[in-house]
């Protein structure tokens, strides 16, 4: 049975629902909570088993078992309980990562509004079942495939099912698919009452998603791609170059192979992902204190690495609250006629609550308006830029419209003055140099006209032959500090875009106001008629839009990112939504309408640029921990396994055995779980950040050439030196290579000289407590579970001493490292100046 051709009482029969909705009980039967928990458990599970899903580690695992399965049970069962250790290691960090997301999650959750028991109430959007009534209004997202029960003066915007920017008609006596809207669809104008029929992964957005996907990579995740590329050429030369040695070598083939495996292993920065996940979350919990919910990590790395900030003026720029300072006639005469009329429209339209419309209503007062009785509306659409009431009153019957001036005198014939009607063009240029001087001063202006009828409804194509009767003055004062939280940001390197739809008097004014350069104002009637290199022009050229039609808010954003910007939205209205999704970094207020607030991966508590700005160093921090790990990590490793490479060839036995180049990954990698709460330097928040792969690799070879030069001087001196034994051999090379990968996360932490900058408590302390554990291991009876022996005095004093020598050596590479970075960023900026 095809219910959406079902006849309205079937319909209600057949998904077991009725007009007051239903009862809790049976929302909850519906919701089936014992599933969900079933699913948690399982996405914990896979949480676990994700962390040894890497193709290595899965060989590793297999060769171990063979390994046991030829007798060799005591290594086999040490190397799998380091690889399952290191496991639980990630998979506690990133669980506790995401318990702590989600409770920040909560507070910004998206709720939908339903009927249930007789009773309205708001329920998260993935809790709406089937039979659910639904109730919706302007800026609200869909939350299910709906048939609509009722619905006044109702448009929807469907593009994220049909791709159509245009909004659509929707009526509940309609046929097909006038009745029916879809999940993730969004109300434009109107209300409605629905009644869900399918929901979830049945809807067809849910079938949409099931077969794309979501294809969307953000700066972070190319950047992340990009070294994993690179990480993952290397490691597979490397590992083959030297499995290949020890063949030659006539080595036992399992043991080339454990050995080579545990030296990728080795390589590959095994908690990355709990790093990352570790990172964010602390970020995310910091960024919450500062009045920042983010609800996708990944997005304060794009946060920090952000370029250009576009926002509206209102709540940001300005106080948010819009007051009415002038009620006038054509003449620019206050008038209680203009007034009455914007209060009835104001009164009688429901298709889209706006601030205008409170601050007329907030001026009513005690005044004795006539407001009639309402018999249709004409609701506000973005692309006529006016609303219009059929009101019945004592003095007839009347279209009552009020929208953007300049859009309402293009239906408008007449004028009325004192009474008397008047050709619209006799006062053209006074009314065009009104709008000038209240514009200049920083007022909104509306227009209002009306026009007698005898019908009994209206459609848009009834705003012709309109009386022009006067207009609307809105002021919505600059905040005080708006002008040093754009100073802030700019001192950050971040630009900011101011892009209204007012005109361009209005944005000037705006613009000056705070700071903005307003010498070149770009309107959407430009933007418009430019395409490729003429529309990147325009957007290089200014920060101030004005005019601009909500389509080509993201046609500015789509223009700034094909230019190499990184670009923040910040919106709050349903016209914002398609420029906050397209952003790198979509801002909204946690005051928006839903769909701006869904679109959105940053919802701020609070809509003062300055807490962007508080965002934005929060994920400069964070990138910068994050890029503290992989850069000191992969750099340790590349040159441990040089090292091991050159000993492979030149000793003859294996170097370290697999189970202590896998011990040496896991101690190393317990001090590198706090990264993420490690102190930063001021000068690695000035600026945005971005991953710079050549920069890493050059990192990588740099330091670990540096480390295998340590490296290859101690086996030189333990073994012309000592003369060590195999197991002695180890014990040495094994605490020199783990004390100069704990030295290197202190050194190279910082730009600064490592005295200048300490390090944060819990990596200070997990280091030393690595350390501890390294050195007392030879000495231990458990020794022989990981087969080393006893080093002598004079093996711990030389390499104590080779270890002081890296330290020093490294402290000096590094300067000269950054000096050189330094001198070429600063060479590419003049040229590119140039």
């Amino acid at each position: 049975m095809d219910l959406w051709e079902e006849p309205l009482d079937s319909l209600l029969v057949a998904s077991g629902s009725r007009p007051e909705g239903l009862t809790p009980a049976e929302a909850g039967e519906r919701r089936g909570a014992s599933h969900r928990m079933a699913s948690a458990r399982a996405a914990t599970v896979r949480l676990f088993f994700r962390q040894l899903s890497s193709p290595i580690t899965l060989i590793l695992l297999a060769a171990t078992a063979v390994s046991a399965f030829v007798g060799e049970v005591a290594d086999a069962a040490i190397i799998a309980a380091i690889v399952l250790a290191s496991a639980a290691v990630g998979f506690r960090q990133e669980y506790a990562a995401g318990r702590a997301i989600d409770e920040l999650l909560a507070r910004v959750q998206v709720m939908a509004r339903v009927r249930r028991g007789g009773v309205d109430q708001q329920v998260p959007l993935d809790e709406v079942v089937r039979g659910d009534v639904v109730l919706l209004r302007v800026g609200d997202i869909v939350p299910a495939d709906c048939r609509l029960l009722q619905a006044t003066a109702l448009q929807i915007d469907e593009s994220m099912l049909t791709g159509e920017s245009f909004p659509v008609v929707k009526q509940a006596d309609g046929d097909g698919a006038a009745r029916r809207v879809g999940m993730g669809s969004h109300v434009v104008s109107g209300v409605a009452t629905a009644v869900a029929v399918d929901v979830g992964a049945t809807t067809e957005l849910g079938g949409i998603s099931a077969l794309l996907g979501d294809v969307r990579e953000t700066s972070f995740e190319r950047g992340l791609r990009a070294f994993g590329t690179m990480l993952m050429r290397a490691t597979a030369a490397l590992v083959a170059s030297i499995f290949a040695v020890n063949l030659v070598l006539h080595r036992p083939l399992l043991d080339s192979l454990l050995f080579s495996l545990a030296l990728a292993v080795g390589l590959t920065p095994q908690l990355l992902p709990a790093i990352v996940a570790v990172s964010l979350s602390q970020g995310a919990r910091q960024m919450a204190t500062e009045q920042v919910i983010v609800k996708r990590l990944d997005a304060i790395e794009d946060l920090g690495a952000m370029t250009v900030l576009c926002t509206d003026k209102t709540g940001t720029l300005t106080a948010g609250h819009p007051e009415l300072v002038h009620a006038n006639d054509v003449l620019d005469r206050a008038s209680e006629a203009v007034f009455e009329l914007a209060v009835i429209n104001a009164r009688h339209q429901r298709g889209f609550a706006n601030p205008l419309d409170d601050a007329i209503l907030r001026r009513v007062g005690a005044a004795d308006v006539d407001l009639g009785t309402a018999l249709g509306e004409a609701p506000y659409d973005f692309e006529r830029k006016r609303l219009s009431v059929l009101v019945d009153r004592r003095d007839g019957r009347w279209i009552i419209t009020k929208g953007s001036l300049a859009e309402l005198l293009t239906v408008c014939d007449t004028v009325e003055v004192d009474g008397v009607l008047q050709p619209v063009g006799e006062h053209r240029g006074a009314i065009d140099a009104i709008i000038a001087r209240h514009s200049d001063e920083g007022d909104r202006v509306l227009g209002v006209a009306r026009r007698p009828v005898v019908a009994d409804t209206i459609g848009p194509d009834d705003e012709r032959g309109m009386q022009l009767v006067g207009f609307l003055a809105f002021s919505d004062p600059v905040k005080t500090d708006a002008g040093h939280e754009l100073e802030r940001l700019r001192d950050l390197g971040v630009r900011v875009c101011l892009i209204t739809g007012d005109n361009r008097q209005a944005a000037a004014h705006i613009g000056r106001q705070v700071g903005l350069d307003v010498a070149r104002i770009v309107v959407g009637a430009e933007l418009a008629a430019a395409e490729g290199d003429a529309l990147a022009g325009l957007v290089a050229e200014a920060t101030v839009f004005a005019e601009v039609h909500p389509a080509q808010k993201e046609h500015i954003v789509a223009a700034l990112q094909q230019a190499g910007h990184t670009v923040g939205f910040l919106g709050d209205g349903v016209n914002d939504a398609p420029a906050i999704h397209r952003a790198d970094v979509g801002i909204s207020v946690d005051t928006a309408v839903d769909v701006a607030k869904q679109a959105a991966a940053v919802v701020l508590l609070d809509s003062r640029l300055d807490v962007v700005a508080g965002g934005i160093v929060s994920g400069r921090r964070t990138f910068a921990n994050t890029l503290k790990y992989v850069n000191v990590t992969i750099s340790a490793n590349f040159g441990n396994m040089l090292s091991l490479a050159a000993a492979s060839v030149f000793i003859p036995f294996l170097p370290l055995l697999p189970r202590q180049i896998l011990l040496l990954n896991f101690l190393s990698d317990i001090p590198a779980t706090t990264i993420a709460s490690d102190s930063v330097d001021p000068e690695h928040v000035e600026q945005p950040q971005r991953w710079h792969i050549g920069e890493i690799r050059r990192f990588m070879v740099v330091f670990g050439a540096i480390s295998s030069v340590f490296d290859i001087t101690t086996f030189v001196v333990l073994r012309a030196g000592f003369h060590a034994v195999p197991t002695v051999f180890r014990s040495g090379w094994f605490v020199e290579s783990m004390m100069t990968e704990l030295a290197a996360m202190l050194v190279l932490r910082t730009r600064r000289p490592a005295w200048r900058s300490r390090p944060a408590t819990g990596l200070l302390v997990t280091s030393l407590g690595a350390a501890l554990v390294t050195v007392l291991l030879p000495l231990l009876p458990v020794r022989s579970w990981f087969g080393f022996g006893v080093p002598s005095a004079g093996i711990a004093v030389v390499v104590a001493a080779i270890v002081a020598g890296y330290v020093a050596a490294t402290e000096v590479a590094k300067r000269f490292l950054h000096v050189e970075r330094h001198t070429r960023g600063r060479h590419g900026a003049a040229g590119a100046a140039q």
